[in-house]
């Protein structure tokens, strides 16, 4: 009768362990996963901050003003500034 027990307690320990085991895989698993998204969402913030920087220039500015709503920069001389009364 001893033995049986010694035997169940020696089961439950050895099940003990493999469940241990396997929940780490998983959590390794898991933690690799984020890793990998937390890196590719960072690239992808990197490259948005690097569109922003090239959009926001003020040469690209002046660029699609002038292509998309026809804009011309104007000669200082020729601005005209009109005060509020």
């Amino acid at each position: 009768m001893r033995i049986f027990g010694l035997l169940f307690l020696l089961c439950l320990f050895s099940f003990g362990i493999v469940w241990m085991r396997i929940e780490i895989n998983r959590s390794g698993r898991a933690i690799g996963q984020l890793q990998n998204e937390v890196e590719v969402k960072e690239a992808r913030n990197q490259y948005m901050e690097l569109e922003i920087s090239r959009l926001s220039s003020p040469e690209n500015i002046s660029r699609l003003s002038h292509e998309k709503l026809g804009m011309v920069e104007q000669e200082p001389h020729r601005v005209v500034l009109l005060k509020d009364k």
